[in-house]
């Protein structure tokens, strides 16, 4: 199955669907439009992401979704719902303890006709310390887990660009 990710609006809702293994390619494009969107008005009430044809998702989309979360609540009494998550996706959020903080559910959502699809520009590394920040910040579990990267992540942001 191929990789993609796909977006959509309709009125103060939000959809993000997401098909195969979710990597962090495929994260930037994602993150741009749903923060540009969170910040604008009208307020978003909603954000739903589908997860029914996701096979597996990588732990930068994971913290995209816990950013996702923490500003959707800034404007909503809703969190995120997750839609369709098999066993393997529900296995990797509830590990880094997202489940705790989302809706999930099995139930069907009507997503609008036309959705976007997102394409595949590279992830920075801010992006990436964002999103790992996001997973750390969780539980001491989270932060242990992800110490290394982080540390990584944080030298090569205070470096700047190889010329």
């Amino acid at each position: 199955m191929e990789e993609a990710l796909q977006y959509g609006e309709d009125g103060n809702a939000l959809y993000v669907r997401a098909q195969g293994h979710i990597g962090t390619r495929l994260c930037a494009d994602l993150k741009a439009k749903v923060f540009s969107r969170l910040e604008a008005q009208p307020p978003v009430q909603r954000l739903y992401v589908d997860l029914s044809s996701c096979s597996y998702m990588d732990s930068t989309f994971m913290g995209l979704l816990v950013g996702f979360n923490k500003r959707l609540l800034r404007f909503s009494e809703k969190p995120i719902t997750i839609l369709g998550a098999n066993e393997t996706c529900e296995k990797l959020l509830r590990t880094i303890g997202l489940t705790r903080m989302v809706e999930m559910s099995q139930e069907s959502v009507a997503f609008p006709p036309t959705m976007a699809a997102l394409g595949s520009s590279k992830a920075d590394v801010d992006m990436l310390l964002g999103a790992h920040r996001e997973l750390a910040a969780m539980s001491p579990e989270n932060e242990e887990a992800f110490a290394g990267l982080l540390s990584i992540l944080e030298k090569k942001a205070t470096e700047g660009p190889k010329e």
